[in-house]
């Protein structure tokens, strides 16, 4: 939405010269921007790419990895690159500085500024952990 780039590589790219727009791609690795100096890696087994709606529907697990910590696994997922939004109606698995979030469904709005989990939510917080990774990335409140 801000002209940041993406990019989105595969190991195999099909299309249908009939729909031209409809890209079957395998072996995906996506780097999309989350915030201002934070990325996302993107990985799929596969996924299709809609290339006049601007959207990535992968129905394989994928691994989301961002450079502050981050790890993301689920089960399929449907990015809407334009509205800044991903939706899984499967299982996830969120993993970041000490704390752990499970639910069976999730979906990521307003370019990630809210993440709505729903269904068996579970949270686990290790405070242990999360103080040292405060401490490792310079928080003030590593000593509480």
């Amino acid at each position: 939405k801000d002209g940041r780039p993406y990019s989105v590589n595969a190991t195999r790219a099909i299309q249908d010269f009939d729909k031209q727009d409809i890209v079957n791609l395998d072996g995906i690795d996506a780097k999309m921007p989350v915030e201002a100096a934070n990325w996302a890696r993107v990985e799929a087994v596969s996924g299709v790419y809609d290339r006049k709606a601007n959207t990535l529907d992968v129905p394989t697990d994928i691994l989301v990895t961002t450079t502050d910590g981050l790890v993301a696994k689920l089960k399929s997922a449907f990015l809407d690159i334009n509205n800044g939004s991903l939706k899984s109606a499967a299982p996830v698995d969120i993993q970041a500085h000490g704390s752990r979030i499970t639910a069976d469904s999730m979906a990521v709005l307003d370019n990630g500024k809210r993440v709505v989990f729903e269904t068996r939510v579970r949270v686990h917080i290790d405070p242990i952990q999360m103080k040292a990774a405060q401490a490792a990335r310079g928080g003030t409140n590593a000593s509480n």
